[in-house]
């Protein structure tokens, strides 16, 4: 019974993320990927730290979240989730984009989490390189791409 108790929440906010468009596919795939978060340290700024990702040997770092509303024609295939200080986070899904064939971002999107906006992590080795970044993300002027 619980479990279905998470389903409509999990289903009313792919209908908000998707707006008119397309639903995004917010389904774990049969292998999901298990993203282990851990420390990420500006190598300008040793101060400036930031909890990051490796996906097929990049590093990504927090870039910035949802400028305009997204649906799934921007939003690919799940790869998995996160997991952070041992704890599997199955909840909180990194996707791929679909206009992104050079993979330079993932997306972050708490499936249960109403109220939580994505997260979009850029590859961290395209800092200070000018790289395609869709009209539906926003910078949060990090100082790391600064």
């Amino acid at each position: 019974m619980r479990k279905k108790s998470f389903i409509i929440p999990a289903v009313l906010l792919c209908m908000f993320l998707s707006g008119c468009g397309k639903k995004i596919d917010c389904d774990l795939p049969s292998d999901p990927v298990a993203f282990n978060m851990s420390q990420f340290v500006n190598p300008a700024d040793k101060e400036d730290t930031y909890l990051s990702i490796e996906f097929n040997g990049r590093t990504y770092v927090p870039y910035g979240t949802v400028e305009k509303s997204i649906n799934g024609d921007d939003v690919g295939k799940c790869l998995g989730y996160t997991v952070q200080d041992g704890q599997k986070m199955e909840d909180s899904r990194l996707f791929l984009l679909n206009d992104d064939p050079d993979t330079n971002y993932l997306v972050e999107i708490d499936i249960y989490g109403e109220m939580s906006q994505p997260i979009f992590y850029r590859a961290a080795d395209t800092a200070g390189k000018d790289v395609f970044t869709p009209d539906f993300i926003g910078s949060l002027d990090y100082d790391y791409w600064k």
